[in-house]
């Protein structure tokens, strides 16, 4: 078999009942033809062919008349649209699949007595590419995606590819592929996943394919039986070692089991494999660690759905001023926008930043992730000048620091504030920053108009952020949760714990970075203008007015070596017992009760103001701003886990100056009484 480029289309007619090889009418999610000794069974659910129960029984209904009819020799699974499959409908990811499973329909295209071919295109994704690793033969067009990424939900491959997958490959691709979530381009497929990749249209080069086979009588090669994976019995060990050593301790109950599967897939026969799997996936599925990853999916599709629909993007975008994020928002949109416009009063500013920005992309490409070429492209689509010059051909505004409110913008262009301050119109924040930001938070100021809004959205979407709509005066979610975060931990200060236990009950829940650890590494005298109740603390600028200005001069609410690492500070200590009385300590579990029912408490009062929609946009933010860790799955969701009743009584129970913060907002009252289900939504 000979590999190649290429890909094209597949005219396709419906067909049903088989007699003597014609076709005939067929129904629901497949549709089928016959020819030359071939049945093209072409899956036809919704634009991204999830393989749900209609379409699984679709499958195998189809595949048994195939494997009944004397005049068909192959099997070919293809998808029509743009995708072979992007597998699971994520509704049944909460509970077990309805019947038939994904697991039996992969275990019955396996046992088939005819050769099946999966002729993938576009994507294979999650169950999607177990069906395609369950064919006995798998042939590609250029640009097909294949990935496993259950475990970013916290689950094991669901349909027998944590066995399949090693015995084709062995076990550290396959283990690669796995544990990273990721989907590779097929045209780097490691040796033995695909046998062929497509030169031309893919309908015409599996026609080939599959009288090659019949040439050479070449039949069903299940996937159960093949052996190469297996060819160096050391080597396989020593990668299911490194891997293992590699995912201990993770919070994801997913990565073990992953690692554990493929070590079984070299120990246990077939089908006592694809039973560890089955018993893996279902004890990683009721972990609350996998349902809060699967929320957080959720709250990403929710996100998305609710974006305007994508449109064209300004096919320049301008960028005005000469603040920190100038350079940053820059670098971001050279790679996506047509071309960018910065405009700055300062030329020794856009001189110097220039500068910079060449360094950053030399750098890029000296670390192999652009090319030379790539660098001087981008470059090109690059020009600087006056503010208002720029401004004027611009398809989009974004303000990047004060001053530059008032130049001119040509008639329908919008003026995006992309720095913390009052927004009239819109407004957008990254998180964490502009360049490689995730999310996008569209601040709908009391002007905003629906047509900047849906531009901004679609700057986001260009970018490849997911936006988060925020309606407010230009105060952020992120904002607000990181000031709620510090203002809580503060408090317990000031209530007689230390730091460095605070820090280190996050540190133990999985959080790396606690509230005190984060600002000695941001710097303590940019944080003295957080506001405090009186006779509360504001515990930063407490240390910068005392000299302890955070990492940066070596000591904050740490002492640090010269190597960055932070240690306990005898100095911090002796100086937060003398401004308040001592108390006994608090156990972990509640100092973060306290500090997630603070934010929790802050969220609620986002909802109810109608500055958020849902509690999950919340969560969103806080994973990126506060790197929450992900599979604890946020503020909001956290709070529910811990118990509306048991977060509004510890609430309640703060006996703290700053009585207006830690009051509990009625919400909680409404959560109790519901049981606690769920956040409402606006």
């Amino acid at each position: 078999m000979t590999k190649g480029t290429g890909c094209g289309a597949l005219a396709l007619a419906p067909a049903g009942k088989w007699k003597g090889g014609q076709m005939a009418q067929a129904a629901g999610a497949v549709e089928v033809r016959i020819g030359e000794g071939i049945v093209w069974v072409v899956m036809t659910g919704d634009a991204a062919n999830r393989l749900t129960p209609e379409l699984r029984g679709a499958l195998l209904t189809e595949l048994a008349r195939a494997e009944a009819d004397p005049a068909v020799a192959c099997i070919v699974l293809q998808g029509a649209g743009a995708c072979f499959s992007e597998g699971d409908d994520p509704t049944e990811l909460e509970g077990p699949h309805a019947t038939p499973d994904p697991a039996t329909l992969c275990r019955r295209v396996e046992g088939c007595a005819k050769p099946v071919i999966a002729a993938m295109h576009g994507a294979a994704l999650g169950t999607g590419a177990e069906l395609a690793l369950a064919a006995h033969y798998r042939i590609a067009a250029p640009g097909t995606r294949f990935g496993l990424p259950n475990v970013a939900l916290g689950l094991t491959p669901a349909a027998g590819a944590s066995q399949r997958l090693p015995r084709l490959v062995g076990a550290g691709p396959a283990l690669d592929l796995m544990l990273s979530g990721q989907a590779i381009a097929l045209e780097a497929a490691p040796a033995g996943l695909i046998d062929h990749l497509a030169r031309g249209p893919i309908e015409e080069e599996t026609r080939a394919f599959c009288a090659e086979l019949r040439a050479e009588g070449l039949g069903p090669r299940p996937a159960a039986q093949r052996r190469e994976g297996f060819a160096a019995p050391l080597a396989y060990q020593q990668a299911v070692a490194a891997r293992r050593a590699k995912v201990a301790g993770s919070g994801n109950p997913a990565p073990p089991e992953i690692v554990a599967a493929v070590e079984a897939a070299q120990l246990l026969p077939f089908a006592g494999g694809l039973e560890f799997e089955a018993d893996a996936y279902d004890t990683c599925r009721e972990t609350e660690a996998s349902a809060a990853l699967r929320a957080v999916a959720a709250a990403e599709r929710a996100a998305a759905s609710a974006m305007t629909p994508a449109r064209r993007a300004p096919h320049r975008v301008a960028v005005l001023g000469e603040g920190p994020l100038a350079l940053p928002l820059v670098q971001a949109l050279l790679p996506v926008a047509a071309g960018v416009d910065w405009g700055c009063d300062a030329p020794d500013v856009l001189h110097d930043g220039v500068i910079a920005l060449h360094r950053r992309l030399e750098a890029a490409r000296q670390g192999g992730s652009i090319s030379e070429e790539v660098v001087e492209e981008r470059l090109s689509r690059l020009r600087v000048g006056a503010p208002a010059d720029m401004a004027r051909s611009a398809g989009c505004i974004l303000l990047a620091g004060p001053g530059q409110r008032e130049v001119a913008a040509p008639a329908g262009v919008s003026r995006l504030v992309a720095y913390p301050g009052r927004v009239r119109e819109v407004g957008l924040r990254f998180a964490p920053a502009p360049l490689g930001a995730r999310l996008v938070e569209v601040i709908a100021g009391p002007e905003a108009q629906v047509e900047q809004i849906a531009e901004a959205e679609a700057l986001a979407q260009q970018m490849g952020c997911l936006a988060i709509r925020v309606r407010s005066g230009g105060e952020s979610v992120g904002g607000r949760l990181f000031d709620a975060w510090c203002r809580a931990a503060d408090a317990l200060v000031d209530m007689g714990q230390s730091p460095e236990a605070i820090d280190a009950a996050c540190r133990d829940w999985g959080w790396r970075r606690g509230p005190f650890l984060r600002r000695d590494q941001m710097g303590l005298l940019r944080l003295g203008a957080q506001t405090r109740a009186e006779g509360a603390v504001n515990w930063a600028s407490a240390l910068a007015e005392s000299g302890r200005m955070g990492r940066e001069n070596g000591a904050g609410f740490y002492d640090w070596t010269e190597v960055g690492v932070p240690l306990a500070s005898a100095e911090v200590d002796a100086l937060v017992v003398a401004r308040r009385p001592a108390a006994p300590a608090l156990p972990a579990d509640m100092l973060r009760l306290l500090l997630i029912g603070a934010m929790a408490n802050e969220g609620a009062r986002m909802l109810a103001t109608g500055m958020l929609r849902r509690a999950s946009d919340l969560d969103l933010v806080a994973l990126e701003v506060l790197e929450m860790p992900r599979w604890r799955g946020g503020p909001m969701l956290a709070a529910l886990r811990m118990g509306a009743r048991a977060v509004r009584e510890a609430l309640a129970s703060v006996a703290h100056p700053d009585r207006a913060f830690w009051a509990p907002h009625p919400l909680w009252d409404d959560l109790v009484t519901t049981g606690g289900a769920d956040w409402p939504q606006r």
